[in-house]
């Protein structure tokens, strides 16, 4: 409940009046084409992760856990990165309101999103399974890779394609925020982080690629023009915060 009422918050705070207004639909993009390079990045930060998890635990792992504990004094409490890992999904979904160029149109992303997520959901959980790798701090076995680093990753690389590097500086700002103090409130080890990384940014790589071959499957084709009307809400009686959307073809 916590996390739906802050990722309501952030939208309220970024789209306080969202108007209607006519927004051509994108053609398909070339970026949604598969392209060997843009397996290096996360290639390299699996790959690293990996390593210093089975060969360099003591040397990496071990020693920049104390280094956090130094900083952090054993004052673990902060947990703002449970609600700022939200942050690049929202910005991935609703900066094109805003007037923002986007490459694609809402549905799109929608359905970029939804595919990417998807595929994070998936690499996380069978890491987190299989290697039952445990938490710094002995919580549990699920420390390998980092679920929050694969989430926020997964939404910076998603802002990156979708808006380019200026939006997508401040959505990867964002995740490198989550991924330290995730290392910092003891949670994860330096590999976990690492690999979480990879997994998301692998993740809406493969998202963008899906996107055209998931609409061709389903059938979604689009109208030459939309309009849209988003309007936040609040109700004064219950305090609960709504929105309405209205949508024309």
């Amino acid at each position: 409940m916590r996390v739906a009422k802050a990722v309501i918050l952030v939208f309220l705070t970024l789209f306080p009046a969202l108007p209607g207004r006519a927004q051509r639909i994108c053609p398909q993009d070339s970026t949604s084409a598969f392209n060997p390079t843009q397996l290096i990045a996360p290639g390299v930060l699996l790959g690293s992760g990996a390593a210093i998890h089975y060969f360099a635990h003591d040397t990496w792992d071990v020693a920049i856990r104390e280094k956090m504990l130094e900083m952090s004094g054993g004052n673990t409490g902060m947990n703002f990165d449970d609600f700022i890992q939200y942050a690049p999904l929202v910005m991935d979904l609703g900066l094109g309101f805003t007037g923002v160029n986007a490459r694609h149109c809402f549905l799109d992303r929608t359905i970029e999103a939804a595919l990417a997520y998807a595929c994070t959901g998936i690499l996380s959980w069978s890491g987190k399974t299989l290697l039952s790798t445990m938490r710094p701090n002995g919580a549990n076995d699920q420390s390998f890779p980092s679920g929050h680093c694969s989430f926020v990753f997964t939404g910076a690389e998603l802002v990156r394609r979708e808006y380019g590097w200026g939006w997508g500086a401040g959505a990867y700002t964002v995740a490198v925020t989550v991924a330290f103090m995730r290392m910092y409130r003891d949670w994860h080890w330096f590999s976990d982080v690492l690999a979480g990384a990879g997994v998301g940014i692998l993740s809406a790589n493969i998202g963008c690629w899906l996107l055209d071959p998931t609409k061709r499957l389903f059938g979604i084709q689009l109208p030459e023009k939309l309009q849209f009307a988003v309007v936040p809400s609040v109700d004064p009686f219950s305090k609960t915060f709504g929105t309405s959307l209205s949508v024309r073809f």
